[in-house]
């Protein structure tokens, strides 16, 4: 992902440049460290009207929920891939509403209560306005299951249990890329940091 962004933000990949912008939030209390000015350029870069890619093949059924045994947090269990593609495609879906609404009060309260505590709705939508901006929509990850490039996986940060993925969704016309980080809070694994690299459409 640091390659796929340095390409982005340096002008090294053409395919999607003026067609992608990248908002990063941080977790485990380092607090927003996102660059609004180049989500602004990036978002208003390239060609005056890019115009997004159209399917006339209709979407697939979502894949039925599967069955599995939720991993107990407080336990540092790791969740099982079924689980967790359950959790990756909840936490991007959720993220995509607030997005949509351009209200970020339900993402704010499924968070985890650490990350609450130091931001809120209002700064949560400043923070990916540039996708708000830039009519972003991770909608076509319904259907589609998630690549793992890194875990799900355990660690320690700053004295807390933490859990960590990375992975990608094969949406057109570029890949969406994501990192999560989420801490234990009781049983519950909890989201406590986002990025997501992904196509917004310019605004008129």
């Amino acid at each position: 992902m640091k390659k796929l962004i340095n390409e982005i933000l340096f002008g090294k990949n053409s395919m999607v440049s003026g067609m992608i912008a990248l908002a990063v939030i941080s977790a485990i209390g380092l607090g927003c460290f996102c660059n609004k000015d180049k989500i602004n350029e990036l978002s208003n870069s390239g060609s005056s009207s890019p115009t997004p890619t159209t399917a006339t093949t209709p979407s697939p059924s979502p894949t039925p929920t599967k069955e599995f045994k939720k991993a107990d947090a407080s336990k540092n269990q790791v969740p099982s891939e079924d689980e967790m593609q359950e959790v990756v495609k909840k936490t991007l879906l959720d993220f995509n509403s607030s997005l949509q609404k351009e209200d970020f009060t339900d993402f704010h309260a499924s968070i985890s209560k650490f990350w609450q505590k130091q931001t809120s709705p209002e700064k949560l939508k400043n923070s990916f306005q540039g996708f708000i901006d830039g009519d972003a929509d991770l909608s076509p990850i319904r259907p589609m299951t998630a690549e793992f490039t890194k875990g799900p996986e355990t660690t320690r940060s700053l004295g807390m249990k933490t859990l960590e993925v990375d992975g990608k969704y094969p949406t057109s016309p570029i890949t969406t890329t994501f990192e999560l980080k989420y801490i234990a809070e009781g049983k519950e694994w909890k989201l406590a940091g986002i990025q997501v690299v992904t196509k917004v459409t310019k605004r008129p």
